[in-house]
């Protein structure tokens, strides 16, 4: 199988796509479309990007409310369901400034999917779309190569997150994702999902628990599986705040999500939709 591969900078990391037997020329024509549309994205979604849409927002004053594009309002709308998933374990507004009078529970703004806007209910609004903009722009890039015919291809951002374009009635054709640290380190097929892993080898100790605003304790590296790579990014980024058991229960009421969590002795601990894909990887 021919795989073409290119890469582009972004977002403060690489971002590869890999396009399988397809014509190389075309292949750079879709790849090149498919970074035009992460150029754009990370324009609405950088909190660094003064006119971006979340730059916007977190300008707003307390009551204010700013329309956001199509993309900005879902990347963030995403991100808000997962922060209720995992009881703020996952929060794009941690940071910001709340007045005592706000409960701890609620959420430092409100969307409104009818006007697509954002309202601030905080002193200083500080959204930050980092854990999960990036697999946002995958997913986005997916739905573009997806467009030009593409059928089998993968996505990653600087490695740690990868999106798999390919049927799983190919097995074949799967894309290969590593997981795991030292003996514990094994292989999955990833069909039409998400992998993505969070740790401290790279940035060093960077997550904040939201719930304490404090550094994360977790030393060893979490990974999240889902059906888009928004979804997995953030994921992977709460699971490193939460504990086994919070997990767990997750992956238990969500049966599309798995998560696996390297254990002090290189164990691999599995929850959710990862285990059958791990047993799949194992059997002859």
């Amino acid at each position: 199988m021919t795989v073409h591969r290119f890469q582009h900078e972004a977002m403060v990391t690489y971002f590869e796509v890999a396009i399988a037997e397809e014509d190389y020329n075309y292949a750079k024509q879709v790849a090149t479309a498919a970074f035009r549309q992460l150029e754009r994205l990370e324009s609405e979604l950088s909190r660094f990007i003064e006119s971006s849409d979340i730059s916007r927002a977190n300008r707003l004053p307390r009551g204010a409310s700013t329309l956001l594009s199509e993309d900005a309002f879902d990347c963030l709308l995403i991100a808000a369901d997962i922060s209720i998933a995992t009881q703020r374990a996952f929060d794009p507004g941690f940071a910001s400034k709340r007045p005592p009078e706000l409960a701890a529970d609620l959420p430092p703004f409100t969307l409104d999917p009818a006007t697509h806007t954002v309202t601030s209910h905080v002193d200083r609004l500080r959204l930050d779309l980092g854990a999960v903009g990036k697999g946002f722009a995958l997913d986005r890039m997916a739905a573009t190569l997806r467009e030009w015919g593409i059928s089998n291809a993968c996505l990653n951002s600087g490695g740690s997150s990868l999106l798999a374009i390919s049927p799983p009635e190919s097995p074949e054709s799967g894309w290969s994702a590593g997981l795991g640290e030292g003996r514990g380190y094994r292989e999955i097929n990833l069909h039409d999902a998400s992998l993505s892993g969070s740790g401290t080898a790279v940035k060093g100790a960077h997550v904040i628990n939201p719930r304490s605003g404090e550094t994360a304790l977790r030393t060893t590296r979490v990974w999240a599986l889902a059906p888009g790579a928004a979804q997995a990014d953030a994921l992977s980024t709460a699971f490193f705040v939460m504990n086994e058991a919070e997990i767990a229960a997750l992956c238990t009421a969500h049966p599309s999500i798995g998560a696996a969590l390297a254990a002090p002795g290189e164990e691999l601990i599995v929850h959710g939709a990862l285990r059958p894909l791990l047993e799949a990887a194992a059997s002859p």
